[in-house]
């Protein structure tokens, strides 16, 4: 039986293409895309059985496949990414036009065994008529693109690649065989390409921003990095931001080179003002999620703006804290570290045993240390036996001796859950912010004793308990109780059996959704205004002679809505949240409380507005620190002496390839 969490997209397309797995029809679905384009993923397993992978959907023209699903969280229970990467993807799938009928796709329904249009390979088509001289030609080409570059054999089905090769070819047809060195254009040209394409990039954004900003629906990630080379520092800044259809989207702003050599609170905070008016953002509108750094807080703490704790950076520290107080205290726990550190070590610096083990034993991860301790425990815990044999056979079996199997499992499976909480803070396709009060009572709930747990284990959940009250529910602002009260699926805070204290903190949410109802209400009544006050200046209207009741047609009535009235929008209000607590959950609740205020934008309009504003605003800096990772990829020891203006043009535009939010300058543009 295959896991499908434990699948990723290019595995599964290599599987399609090689019959391996198979394409199944979703008999459920209506849509013409599920008919022609899309179809769920699948294998025939040894009884001829079929399995079908859940969570996974895959094109049916090039076989690309994309996550519909998460993967199983610590309930069991899977998120609803929804379908909207794969139709754009299906839009514009090159072979779209081209299908033909193939044996690696079958009916989910036997009886219904209707012909099923698939399957044209991504690399597979038209190579049969190229002759056995160009097949060889064009192997031997792509060959030198990976070793003379020294490219991973990934890098040729990266689409930027396939781009760049289909627009030569396309070039080559409307003009005929031309030499490349006569039409490619080099570095310095490029160069130049990727500065005027993110300049237009951040214009584009700022008009797209406006309007998410006038509805109070952009939040902002900013941390800093320094690059291992150079050493110069720069400074990221992501926003979130939702539609009127509540999708959420994020955007890197800037990469900004941060000039300055001293980081200060003033110095940094000058900056991030900086991009703040570069793009219009609204000063007190604008809720910013950083890190704990103290010039980073000191920052913020300078003008008194909206500064959110990163949950994730907290939820770290509560762990790393716990795990160190208990190695400072227990002997035993203190040599069972330092062994398994030098066993990494010595596993690392050894030829002949890493190559030997079902799984590696890995390395660690500098961003979230606590992530790091479980990756290698969890590795070492899946690969003790194998290690075992290998080091008894070296004479190096004393390198287990502090290492307690019966430990090293109660610590993995300590660990297990809360990177499946890191993971439930991190995401960015999804609002985070309602998870981090859930998160706090699941931590507190996993780290319970347990008569059958190692003593070291017993000590240890004790001591993150303690820090999880020291140091991660100080950080839990009202704001958080909020968006857990905007997610329907947390809406009764069944989690909390303080009674007394529940009954507090309801009372403090329904406070606060009044407030920012308030705030929502004085935003609409500052637009109303302005356009009235443009419409008061528009040309009167015709006045008819003779017309006893022109005075009475040419008045304009002012009517004073429901909104603009305190005592009515407190009404309104409670009736909605009366509304809202009354309504059950749909079985098909895909856990993304946007979903939910979509459907519900009609009857609960005040709430879904408050919803969007909120929500949007995530629960940790992640995607920040994930910028920091992709601008590693691009500042590397062969590349250092990039200058930081093409650096920040270069991971901007990365990631802007990603979201797919690619800059496209019109002709007239460039030509102007």
């Amino acid at each position: 039986m295959i896991d499908p969490d434990s699948l990723h997209s290019g595995q599964i397309q290599r599987k399609l293409r090689a019959k391996e797995f198979i394409l199944v029809n979703n008999p459920k679905a209506t849509h013409e895309l599920w008919v022609n384009d899309i179809a769920l993923v699948g294998i025939i397993d040894k009884e001829g059985k079929q399995q079908i992978f859940d969570g996974w959907a895959a094109c049916k023209h090039c076989l690309v496949a994309y996550r519909t699903h998460s993967k199983r969280d610590a309930f069991q229970s899977r998120k609803n990414y929804g379908l909207t990467s794969l139709h754009l993807h299906v839009k514009q799938c090159h072979s779209s036009s081209s299908t033909i009928i193939s044996s690696t796709s079958t009916d989910a329904v036997p009886k219904e065994s209707a012909p099923v249009q698939t399957l044209i390979p991504r690399f597979a088509y038209n190579k049969s008529q190229l002759s056995e001289q160009l097949q060889r030609k064009l192997k031997d080409a792509e060959l030198k693109f990976v070793a003379a570059g020294s490219h991973s054999f990934n890098a040729l089905e990266n689409d930027g690649v396939l781009d760049l090769v289909q627009t030569t070819i396309d070039i080559g047809a409307q003009m005929g065989k031309v030499n490349v060195h006569e039409i490619f254009y080099g570095r310095k040209t490029i160069r130049n390409e990727s500065i005027a394409k993110f300049n237009h990039f951040s214009t584009t954004i700022r008009q797209i921003l406006d309007e998410p900003i006038k509805n109070h629906c952009v939040a902002a990630t900013c941390d800093m990095w320094t690059d291992d080379y150079v050493k110069r520092s720069y400074l990221d800044f992501s926003v979130f931001s939702t539609n009127d259809e509540y999708i959420l989207s994020h955007c890197l702003l800037r990469c900004k080179h941060f000039s300055e050599e001293s980081k200060t609170s003033m110095n940094i905070w000058q900056e991030i003002k900086y991009i703040f008016e570069s793009f219009n953002l609204s000063f007190g509108d604008t809720p910013i999620v950083t890190d704990q750094g103290s010039n980073m807080v000191a920052a913020f703490n300078i003008t008194q703006k909206a500064r959110i704790p990163c949950m994730a950076h907290r939820c770290n520290t509560t762990f790393e804290t716990a795990w160190n107080r208990e190695d400072s205290k227990n002997p035993t726990f203190a040599m069972f570290n330092l062994a398994v550190r030098e066993l990494r070590k010595y596993t690392n610096q050894t030829s002949g045993i890493q190559d030997k083990l079902t799984k590696t034993l890995k390395g660690g991860c500098s961003t979230r240390p606590w992530r790091s301790y479980f990756i290698i425990h969890d590795s070492l815990n899946d690969s003790f036996e194998e290690l075992n044999i290998i080091l008894r056979d070296r004479q190096e079996q004393h390198r287990l001796f502090n290492i307690d199997p019966v430990l090293l499992n109660g610590i993995v499976q300590l660990m297990r859950p809360f990177s499946m909480i890191f993971d439930q803070l991190e995401m960015a396709n999804q609002p985070t912010l309602q998870n981090v009060v859930p998160s706090y009572y699941r931590m507190m709930n996993d780290t319970q004793a347990d008569a059958n747990d190692h003593k070291i284990i017993k000590e240890l959940k004790s001591e993150i308990r303690y820090c999880l009250d020291e140091k991660y529910l100080p950080s839990i602002l009202q704001i958080h109780w909020v968006a857990t009260y905007l997610d329907p699926s947390f809406k009764s805070f069944f989690f909390v059996s303080d009674h007394s204290y529940l009954a507090t903190q309801k009372k403090e949410v329904r406070k606060g959704l009044h407030i920012l109802a308030s705030d929502i209400i004085q935003q609409f009544d500052s637009y109303s205004s302005q356009s009235q006050h443009l419409s008061s200046t528009s040309p009167s209207a015709k006045r008819f002679k003779n017309d006893p009741f022109a005075d009475f047609r040419n008045r304009k009535s002012t009517p004073k809505s429901s909104i603009n009235d305190t005592n009515a929008l407190t009404k309104e209000l409670d009736r909605q949240i009366q509304l809202y607590d009354s309504m059950e959950i749909d079985d098909g609740y895909d856990n993304n409380p946007f979903t939910f205020w979509y459907s519900h934008k009609g009857d609960l309009s005040l709430l879904a507005k408050i919803a969007k504003s909120v929500l949007v605003i995530p629960a940790s800096s992640a995607e920040s620190e994930r910028h920091f990772s992709m601008a590693g990829q691009i500042v590397t020891e062969h590349r250092s002496s990039l200058d930081p203006e093409c650096v920040e043009a270069l991971v901007v535009l990365k990631e802007a390839y990603i979201n797919k939010m690619w800059p496209t300058i019109p002709l007239s543009n460039e030509q102007s």
